[in-house]
């Protein structure tokens, strides 16, 4: 049977796919050295923004409407300092042309 969360899935499945090829080309265009920890460290990243939408919006369809807005409020305030973080240590080692 097929339910909006099948549907929903199959096109995160997508998303996380063009991401992933996007990430590739993004760091061989900006010239980015990229090693084995730099992509895992990005991984983590695009999982916990995964995780931290899904259960805000979870708690929203559960009917924890205020909770899940306040969820998606901090983490997204979280997600901005670590995704600045995140930008410090992938630009750190960069070659320019």
């Amino acid at each position: 049977m097929i339910t909006n969360l099948v549907i929903f899935a199959f096109f995160i499945g997508l998303l996380t796919g063009a991401v992933m090829v996007g990430a590739n080309f993004w760091a061989k265009s900006l010239g980015l050295k990229m090693p084995w920890w730099k992509w895992l460290l990005s991984a983590l990243y695009y999982i916990l923004l995964l995780f931290l939408i899904f259960a805000a919006f979870t708690f929203v369809g559960e009917g924890e409407v205020s909770a899940g807005w306040k969820a998606l409020g901090i983490s997204a305030v979280l997600l901005v300092v670590l995704g600045a973080g995140l930008v410090r240590i992938l630009l750190a080692g960069r070659s320019h042309p």
